[in-house]
């Protein structure tokens, strides 16, 4: 019998690599448990070969694919709706078939519905080496979020490969993971018993009690502080999850005004120290309590001694992630009352020294804060002094330095909103000079150190935006060069630290941004994958916190819209309403934010009904976009553009004229086409 070389052959779109890559990955580096392994006869699952990266240098790519499935013990096929309609991936099923049988053939569902995203072999029965007219029924991993998600479609499918049961396979990895977590969670726990027994027997021995409770209190700030650095740089703060709730329980048991004020620092420390840690996973429904559990304890410290500058400053800041995490959740009173509360303190401490560099930048923060939630209300007139002083502070606090590449990094954040907000009130120009500004500290910055990825991070998003704003303006081509530069800066960063929300959050305009460029400019392909690129991001954020109303609502609804808007293929006119319908029960109808969405929605499901021949209810749709009041965050060209183009499809020549003239005045060319895709 011929000697077989590799595991499996993985076979996949080129839309899929990104899938592709992780699941050879994973498979590659895959090893079964013991006993499992010795029964396998081999306790790995490799060599799996993924074809353009295994190929030898052949002149002929078909003998060197068909030598590889020929010596293949398994065929691993990623179903999607582009891979159902590759002739490359057919032949590929159909040789493997032709030579092992059905047997081998396992099935992972990465998008779409079967069986529209299975390319046709894959759905067919193979007898002697020829195919009949019977239907196959592939085992099929499901790696989809909704489905089996990826930890067990992996599982699945490595079950596959080694011949074993997949309960048995499910169970050997849940004894080996408890087997490797039992130490540092017994430490863990043991530690937490003796914390909380110490402070058990410091309130029964009162003699002892400050001395006892100032242990126990040590002892989970150890845990929090010291432990927390030594797993922090091996990727593993979720060790830290059960120690974060337990400390949190004792703490939120503790009565304040019966603490010394070492004792409430020690404490306020700690439990900032837990929101922190879960905020940088993503996961606010955890963070959220913990920093209001911090403020608690600030605040009654700043009671005691209303004036201290240092319990001012601790006090601010424990605000300040109570304020920036319910604004993200759209818990707006709170987040009013958390910021203003912040930037009063921080003004007082700012007026006590002003030799005091940091209290100047506590005021920096405090005005941007401010602006910013003026801009979430449309008051650009208001916000845009705020960031323009917030610049002002950063500025001579950078140049008093001697200009260190964290100052510069903030300094360009602060006319990142200023560019932003000239955009809202229509400066196209003035807000392209505030950005290239921003762009140059960036590059200032990275010419020194190429490593700093916080000066990376920043860059990647004023890169897009510049691109948005270039592209706005007519000149394509520069906007595609810092397009591909924004995206090239989220590849890196995403692949250096995957865990980290806030570069997924600015990576996606990167690739919506392109997507739209190269929708614009006939590059249908090129736009889906970027589109594709940023519903992932977008999936990930949206695992983190369902809460977050960014996360969850804006920046899905408007990937989503806009691909509806460009990339309509493979999209029915029935999947087009379900869209519309969808997201216009989940946007909020108020939201200055939410006028672009909404409209675009309006046209997304008037489209569908032009594909069904529904002319009436096509008008309707249209009109419902025209009547919603123009009242976006800023000058939306966006909105303007599709309003404009309902209006002709109407023949309400007048409005849409109209419409033309507001776009001519701002002199921009809107990335949203003069005319809407043919139906």
């Amino acid at each position: 019998m011929e000697q077989r070389h590799y595991r499996a052959f993985l076979s996949y779109s080129h839309r899929d690599k990104g899938v592709a890559e992780w699941l050879h990955r994973q498979l590659e580096g895959y090893k079964l448990p013991p006993g499992l392994a010795e029964a396998n006869g081999a306790g790995a699952l490799r060599p799996i070969f993924k074809d353009r990266d295994e190929l030898p240098a052949s002149e002929n790519l078909g003998e060197a694919i068909e030598s590889a499935l020929a010596n293949s013990s398994a065929l691993i096929v990623l179903c999607s709706p582009s891979a159902a309609i590759s002739p490359w991936i057919a032949r590929e099923i159909d040789f493997y078939k032709r030579r092992h049988g059905d047997s081998r053939v396992f099935a992972a569902v990465v998008d779409g519905e079967p069986p529209y995203n299975m390319p046709p072999p894959l759905r067919v029965r193979y007898i002697n080496g020829e195919p009949t007219g019977q239907e196959a029924e592939p085992v099929a991993a499901d790696l989809r979020p909704e489905g089996d998600g990826r930890k067990l479609g992996l599982l699945k499918i490595a079950a596959g490969l080694a011949g074993v049961g997949l309960d048995a396979l499910v169970d050997r990895e849940a004894q080996r993971r408890h087997r490797r977590m039992a130490l540092v969670a017994g430490l863990s726990f043991v530690g937490m018993v003796v914390a909380i027994a110490l402070a058990v027997f410091a309130v029964q021995q009162r003699d002892a009690a400050r001395a006892e409770r100032a242990e126990a209190n040590g002892l989970v700030e150890y845990m929090l502080t010291d432990l927390r650095d030594q797993l922090e740089p091996v990727g593993r703060l979720d060790l830290l999850d059960g120690v974060g709730a337990k400390a949190l329980d004792y703490y939120a048991r503790q009565k304040l005004d019966s603490l010394t004020p070492d004792e409430l620092g020690r404490r306020a420390k700690a439990v900032q120290l837990v929101g922190e840690v879960q905020n940088l996973r993503g996961y606010n429904d955890k963070a959220l309590p913990a920093f209001r559990e911090a403020a608690r304890t600030t605040g009654e410290l700043l009671t005691r001694r209303p004036n201290d500058p240092e319990r001012m400053f601790n006090h601010g800041q424990s605000l300040y992630w109570v304020g920036y995490i319910t604004w993200q959740r759209g818990q707006m009173d709170e987040a009013k009352r958390a910021l203003g509360e912040y930037a009063d303190i921080s003004t007082r401490l700012a007026a006590m020294d002003r030799a005091n560099l940091d209290w100047q930048m506590e005021e920096s923060y405090a005005l941007s804060n401010l602006g910013t939630l003026a801009n979430d209300e449309g008051r650009f007139d208001d916000s845009l002094p705020l960031f323009q002083r917030s610049v002002e502070i950063v500025r001579k606090v950078a140049e008093a330095e001697n200009r260190p590449p964290a100052r510069l990094v903030e300094l360009g954040e602060g006319l990142s909103w200023v560019a932003t907000t000239q955009q809202y009130l229509g400066d196209f120009k003035g807000s392209a000079r505030t950005r290239q500004e921003e762009i140059d500290l960036y590059l200032e910055v990275l010419k020194a150190d190429p490593e700093n990825y916080d000066a990376l991070r920043v860059a990647m998003f004023a890169e897009a935006r510049m691109g948005w704003l270039l592209g706005l303006t007519g000149d394509r081509r520069r906007a595609r060069r810092m397009f591909n530069a924004a995206v090239a800066s989220a590849d890196r960063l995403l692949e250096h630290d995957p865990e980290h929300t806030w570069t997924m959050e600015m990576a996606v305009p990167a690739f919506t941004d392109r997507a739209m460029l190269n929708w614009r400019e006939g590059n249908r392909e090129a736009a889906s994958d970027d589109f594709d690129q940023a519903a992932a991001v977008i999936a990930e954020l949206r695992k983190r916190d369902p809460k977050n109303r960014v996360w969850n609502i804006e920046k899905p609804a408007v990937n989503e819209l806009l691909r509806a808007l460009t990339d309509q293929s493979g999209i029915s006119a029935a999947s087009m309403h379900e869209r519309a319908k969808r997201w216009l029960g989940k946007l909020d109808q108020s939201d200055s934010g939410h006028v672009w969405p909404i409209v675009a929605a309006h046209v997304v499901d008037a489209i569908g009904y032009e594909r069904e021949g529904d002319r009436a209810a096509a008008a309707q749709a249209y009109a419902r976009a025209i009547a919603v009041e123009d009242h976006a965050v800023g000058i939306n060209i966006n909105s303007l553009a599709l309003r404009a183009a309902a209006a002709e499809r109407l023949g309400q020549t007048a409005l849409a004229r109209q419409l033309r003239s507001e776009l001519a005045k701002r002199e921009v060319d809107p990335v949203i086409d003069d005319h809407l895709p043919t139906a």
